[in-house]
C-alpha cells in the first residue's frame, strides 16, 4: 500500500494486469488485510474482478500459494505485492505457451547479483539449477536474477511437497529446488525490461529515481532503445591475446563503475566480441560461457551489469592443431561484419543510429561504422595499432572509463 506518485504500488500491479487482459485478481493478504480491502474492495473500479485469499496464520510465499491453489485457473501469474515493473506481459505469457509444461520465471540482469538468486540455464533457456546467496568466492555464475515473477501451470504442483522447516517455506528458496529436484521443467524467461523489488527504503528510493529519470520509460519493450555496445578484449578486460585461461581475465580499473553510470540511464549495455579461439580449439563454448560468467560477476560486485552477450566463436584461418572444423568458414557475424549487431537489434529492440561503440581495434571501428553506429577508439589493448583496416573513429580516448564520460556528455536529453 506504500504510494508510488499517486496510488498504492499494488494499483499500479492491478492496472498492469488489466492492460494486458488479466481481469481476474486473487490477493493473497494477511498483515493488514482490513486496510488492502476497503482501498480495492471487489475492484470494479479498477475494471477488474478482485477475491481475497486470507492467510490467517504465516506460512511463507510458498505455503500461502499451495493453499490458493484450489482458486486458481489452471494456469496462472504469481507476481509479489513489493514488485514494481513494467514489462510486456504478452511477451512472458508467448515464451511460457511456446517452452514450459510447468513454469516460467522472469530473469534479469541486476546491479546486486552478489546478494541475489541466481538462475543457471541450458542453452534452450531451461532451469537447471537455482544459486541461492550467500554465493561462494570463486564459484563464476551468469547475472540472471529471479525477478520474482512467474507463470505456473497449476500441475506442476502435482506431488509436490513442502518440507517440515523451522523457516517459513518461499518459493523462490523452496518451492522451485523442490520442483527440479522432481524433474518439472522450469524455464527461464530473459528480459531487459524494467522490473525491481522495492521492498526497503533504499530500493524504494532508487525506483523514485528511476521513474524521475525516465530509465523506465526507456526499458519499455515496444520503445526502441539506445545501446553502448563494448568490445571486451583491451576494452572491458586487459589484453593478454587470445585469452583461453580464465585465470588470466582481468578488468581494468574503474571500468564496473564507469558502466554502472550507463546502466542507471535506462541505456542497455551489449558486450559483442569476437572469439576465434573457440574455432582454433583454444577454448570450449562451455569455458567461454565460464569466462562471461567470471566478467559479470566482477562487474555485479561493483554495482554494474551487461544486458546482452553476444560472440563470433568462427574464423576462416586453417591449421591449428586442435581446430573446430565446423566453426572455419566465412560467417555473418564476425566484426567487422554486423551480424551479431542485427541480431541485438532484433532482440532488444535497438535504434543503432543512435548507439555507440567503443573498441580497442580498427576491426570493431569499421564494425561500428558498417553498422551506422558513433565509434570510440580507446588506447587501451590494442590502441588501434593491429591496422587491419583503414577507418577513423568519432572519437579517441584513454579508456573504457573516458568513454562513458563522453558518452555522458553527448546525449540527446530524449535519452534520459
Amino acid at each position: 500500500m506504500v504510494y508510488i506518485q499517486d496510488k498504492p504500488l499494488l494499483e499500479h500491479l492491478i492496472q498492469k494486469c488489466a492492460q494486458f487482459g488479466i481481469f481476474d485478481i486473487k490477493l493473497l493478504v494477511s498483515y493488514k488485510k482490513e486496510q488492502i480491502e476497503e482501498y480495492f474492495g471487489d475492484g470494479a473500479r479498477f475494471g477488474v474482478f478482485i477475491k481475497y485469499i486470507y492467510e490467517e496464520a504465516p506460512k511463507g510465499t510458498a505455503g500461502a500459494l499451495i493453499d490458493a491453489l484450489p482458486e486458481l485457473n489452471k494456469c496462472f501469474l504469481v507476481i509479489y505485492g513489493d514488485t514494481f515493473f513494467d514489462i510486456d506481459l504478452n511477451s512472458f505469457w508467448e515464451f511460457h505457451q511456446n517452452h514450459s509444461e510447468d513454469a516460467s520465471i522472469f530473469l534479469h540482469p541486476n546491479d546486486h547479483p552478489f546478494d541475489s538468486d541466481l538462475v543457471e540455464l541450458d542453452s534452450d533457456y531451461q532451469i537447471k539449477k537455482i544459486h541461492p546467496y550467500p554465493h561462494k568466492t570463486g564459484n563464476w555464475l551468469q547475472n540472471l536474477v529471479n525477478a520474482g515473477i512467474y507463470i505456473l501451470n497449476k500441475k506442476v504442483f502435482n506431488d509436490i511437497k513442502l518440507q517440515n522447516k523451522k523457516d517459513l517455506p518461499d518459493i523462490a528458496k523452496d518451492l522451485f529446488p523442490i520442483m527440479l529436484k522432481s524433474r518439472k521443467k522450469l524455464y527461464g524467461y530473459i528480459s531487459t525490461e524494467y522490473i525491481k523489488d522495492m521492498g526497503t527504503p533504499k530500493r524504494f528510493k532508487k525506483l523514485e529515481e528511476d521513474i524521475s529519470s525516465g530509465k523506465i520509460e526507456n526499458l519499455k519493450r515496444q520503445k526502441p532503445k539506445v545501446a553502448f555496445f563494448l568490445d571486451r578484449d583491451g576494452t572491458i578486460n586487459k589484453e593478454v591475446g587470445h585469452l583461453s585461461n580464465i585465470d588470466k581475465f582481468e578488468l581494468y580499473e574503474g571500468v564496473a563503475k564507469s558502466i554502472s553510470k550507463i546502466n542507471a540511464l535506462g541505456i542497455l549495455v551489449i558486450v559483442i566480441t569476437n572469439q576465434p579461439v573457440i574455432a582454433r580449439g583454444e577454448l570450449k563454448e562451455s569455458e567461454l560461457k565460464k569466462v562471461h560468467n567470471k566478467m559479470e560477476t566482477l562487474l555485479g560486485r561493483d554495482g554494474a551489469y551487461v544486458d546482452r552477450i553476444y560472440y563470433c566463436p568462427h574464423h576462416t584461418d586453417l591449421g591449428f592443431k586442435n581446430e573446430v572444423k565446423s566453426l572455419k568458414f566465412d560467417c555473418e557475424c564476425r566484426k567487422p561484419k554486423i551480424g551479431l549487431f542485427l541480431q541485438a537489434k532484433n532482440d532488444l529492440n535497438i535504434d543503432l543510429e543512435k548507439s555507440w561503440l567503443v573498441g580497442d581495434t580498427t576491426t570493431d571501428i569499421l564494425a561500428a561504422k558498417n553498422a551506422g553506429i558513433k565509434s570510440v577508439l580507446v588506447k587501451t589493448g590494442m590502441s588501434g595499432e593491429d591496422r587491419k583496416h583503414k577507418v577513423t573513429p568519432d572519437f579517441i580516448v584513454e579508456d573504457l572509463n573516458s568513454a562513458v564520460d563522453l558518452f555522458l556528455r553527448n546525449i540527446n536529453s530524449d535519452y534520459q
